[in-house]
């Protein structure tokens, strides 16, 4: 049963399920058929568990009433609720109960890069967090621009007063380390807005942890792990495989080398005034490649392995956005923008600005970050009522295989092909 389906529910189911996400009343049939998340949430809870992925992979929204005891299944957290669910259905995660001398390398690394403690927690119906805060556009592209220009500062300064000319393989490892940095920036960003805003939908569900047997492809982002099953430490030394975090560090600046990288060329010189506009264009290029791909991947039967393990959380953080199989990191983070920088060239520079305005959009997609939080450069695409926001990702990861908001960096194919969904908690906010 695909997502098209769910808007033939009827007025009684809607009522049924009213109660499925924000304890809002139950919807119009119009809303039905617009597609509103709290009308479908019931339908994908039901699909959840009869299409091709097991149910326990899911939480389930068709029963809300909390259950009396702290769940001890799925995310825990010592006497603390996480969840209104009286069956918590989000793959097990406890290994960070562990004392932090007892925890692998792994479990260590990710323990480090985990959301804030708070996020995880259910917060009571009582709390009131006031208004809807806004992030402003501009606020975005400083914090990007100024950070990832330190690396084209720092080239063109040691080619400029020490005549060092940057041989490739030289430069690359610098940009990774760079890119590692800024990414390392951005999550400690978002995690101050989580504390600071609090999270979308958290008086239902706390933020998912890494599951537990997602903590060594998370974990290490530059080194190899063991195979050897149930191993206390990581083996450096023998038979080890690349870890998807690593391809994602160092196979996403790899295409910016091989596409434009020129030891000659001075970096701060090659940035062409035409480069806002092609970064948008190449922006919306990427996202129409993705919007078919992602929606292919959730409506055809036969491709739905290819993106189930990303969809094993519902409520993510931000170091959850890599939480996928090799093959569909390869696809997301090296074919596709390497086919949309093959159709907008960028110089060297251009390109690694660009990638770090992508690194940032995906992570915050995936932080849950209670905000309303337009895209730092297509924020204009709201006059048109296509820009996205920050909870328009986090509703397609509630909603699990049923999808809707396949765009990941606009709403403009979703609203074109008919596949967007009404907001929730920035619902009427501009």
């Amino acid at each position: 049963m695909n997502v098209l389906q769910a808007a033939s529910l009827n007025v009684h189911e809607v009522s049924e399920s009213s109660s499925a996400i924000g304890g809002a009343q139950a919807p119009s049939a119009s809303a039905v058929q617009s597609g509103n998340p709290l009308a479908l949430s019931r339908r994908a809870d039901r699909e959840s568990s009869t299409d091709s992925s097991s149910s326990e992979e899911f939480i389930s929204y068709g029963d809300k009433t909390a259950a009396e005891e702290p769940v001890i299944a799925g995310n825990i957290i010592h006497g603390v609720r996480t969840t209104r669910q009286k069956v918590d259905r989000r793959p097990l995660s406890d290994w960070h109960l562990k004392p932090f001398r007892e925890m692998t390398w792994a479990e260590r690394l990710c323990k480090l890069a985990a959301a804030p403690e708070q996020v995880h927690e259910l917060v009571p119906e009582t709390v009131d967090r006031g208004p809807m805060p806004t992030n402003p556009w501009w606020n975005d592209n400083i914090f990007i621009i100024s950070r990832a220009m330190i690396a084209p500062v720092i080239q063109r300064t040691t080619q400029s007063y020490f005549n060092i000319t940057w041989n490739p393989v030289a430069a690359y490892f610098f940009y990774v380390f760079i890119f590692i940095e800024f990414s390392r920036m951005v999550l400690d960003r978002l995690n101050g807005f989580s504390i600071r805003f609090g999270s979308l939908d958290e008086k239902n569900c706390g933020r998912d942890r890494t599951p537990n047997a997602s903590v060594n492809n998370l974990a290490l982002g530059v080194v190899c792990e063991s195979q050897q099953s149930g191993s206390k430490n990581i083996d450096f030394g023998r038979s080890c495989r690349p870890l998807l975090p690593a391809a994602y560090m160092f196979i996403r600046p790899l295409f910016t080398f091989l596409l434009a990288y020129d030891k000659t060329q001075q970096p701060l010189d090659i940035i062409r005034w035409s480069y806002p506009l092609r970064l948008m264009a190449w922006q919306l290029t990427l996202d129409y490649l993705f919007y078919c791909y992602h929606r292919l991947t959730h409506e055809v039967d036969g491709l739905w392995w290819v993106h189930k393990h990303h969809h094993s959380t519902r409520h993510p953080t931000a170091i959850l956005s890599i939480l996928a199989e090799d093959y569909q990191e390869v696809l997301e983070i090296f074919v596709l923008p390497f086919l949309t920088s093959l159709l907008w060239r960028q110089t060297f520079t251009e390109q690694w600005i660009t990638l770090c305005y992508t690194l940032m959009v995906e992570m915050q997609g995936h932080s849950g970050v209670r905000m309303l939080w337009h895209h730092p450069t297509l924020f204009w695409l709201k006059y048109f009522n296509c820009g996205l926001v920050l909870e328009d990702h986090d509703l397609h990861h509630r909603m699990g295989r049923s999808g809707r908001n396949y765009g990941k960096q606009s709403r403009v194919w979703d609203r074109l092909f008919g596949t967007s969904t009404e907001r929730i908690e920035t619902y009427g906010m501009f």
